[in-house]
C-alpha cells in the first residue's frame, strides 16, 4: 500500500499528542501524519511543533481559533489531495481511537477496494467502554435516528475512518456545512449518496483518559438541526448524486 496520511485534529491535547505520535511510528506502515491545532491554550500545537522539528513525516495546520472538527478535516481533504496522498486515514486524538486498529482497517480496504473503511462501534465485535452516563445514551439515541431515518447502517458519528483520496472530491465536501462533529454524519451521507463503497471494522472505543471532552449543547444542536436537514433531503430531492 502506497504512503498514508493521518490526520487528527487537536484542541487541548498537550496530554495525548506526543503519546498518538509514537504508538503511529510503532506500526509496520510507511505514515505520514498531519496534525491542525486550533491554538490549543495549553500548548499543544508547541509540542506539534518540536514533533515537526524532529520528523519530516509529521505536518501542522495552525489556526488561530477554534474553528470546528468540521472545518478542520476539509482541511486534511485538501491536504491529502493536493500532496498526492492515496489513502488519507482520520482519527481523534484523545486514544478513543487506538491505533491498534490501523491495520485492520487497512487490510480492510485491501481486501475490499472499499472507498471508506470505518473504525464502528456499532458492527458486529465493536463496543464502548468507559464513556460517560449521560453521553453514551446521546450517541445510542442517535445512531439509532441515522440508521432508520437516514438508511445509513454505520458508525457515522465516529471519525475513525480510512479514505481513498480519490473519492475526496472537493466538490463533495466543500459545500458541507457542519462545523463540529455533525460534519462526519454529514459527510458520510454525501459521499454514500454519490456512491461511495463503505465498509466497517469493529473496534473497542475506550472514554479519553486525558484532556476533556469537547461535547456542548450546541454541537448536540448542530447533530439535530444537520440531521433533519438531511432527512429532508433523503425524503424529498429527486436527485441521487450532487451535481
Amino acid at each position: 500500500m502506497n504512503k498514508i496520511l493521518v490526520f487528527t485534529p487537536t484542541y487541548n491535547e498537550s496530554g495525548n499528542v506526543t503519546k498518538l505520535y509514537h504508538a503511529l511510528k510503532k506500526l509496520p506502515y510507511e505514515l505520514d501524519i498531519l496534525f491542525c491545532d486550533d491554538n490549543s491554550p495549553d500548548g499543544t500545537g508547541k509540542l506539534i511543533d518540536e514533533l515537526v522539528e524532529h520528523d519530516s513525516t509529521v505536518h501542522v495546520i495552525h489556526r488561530p481559533s477554534k474553528l470546528g472538527l468540521g472545518t478542520a478535516h476539509k482541511e486534511a481533504f485538501q491536504f491529502a489531495r493536493s500532496h498526492g496522498y492515496e489513502y488519507l486515514l482520520t482519527m481523534d486524538a484523545d486514544f478513543t481511537h487506538d491505533p491498534s486498529y490501523i491495520p485492520a482497517m487497512i487490510e480492510k480496504r485491501t481486501l475490499t477496494g472499499a472507498d471508506i473503511v470505518i473504525g464502528s462501534r456499532y458492527t458486529s465485535g465493536g463496543k464502548m467502554e468507559g464513556w460517560n452516563k449521560i453521553r453514551l445514551p446521546f450517541t445510542y439515541f442517535w445512531r439509532s435516528m441515522i440508521r432508520y431515518g437516514l438508511n445509513m447502517p454505520y458508525d457515522c458519528t465516529g471519525a475513525f475512518r480510512l479514505y481513498a483520496v480519490s473519492m475526496l472530491n472537493p466538490s463533495l465536501f466543500q459545500p458541507l456545512k457542519s462545523q463540529g462533529f455533525a460534519f462526519c454524519m454529514e459527510s458520510l451521507y454525501r459521499f454514500k449518496k454519490n456512491g461511495a463503497r463503505i465498509v466497517e471494522v469493529p473496534i473497542l472505543a475506550r472514554s479519553r483518559t486525558e484532556g476533556k471532552s469537547k461535547l456542548s449543547v450546541k454541537i448536540m444542536a448542530e447533530v439535530a438541526q444537520q440531521y433533519f436537514r438531511l432527512l429532508g433531503d433523503r425524503l424529498f430531492s429527486r436527485t441521487t448524486k450532487i451535481l
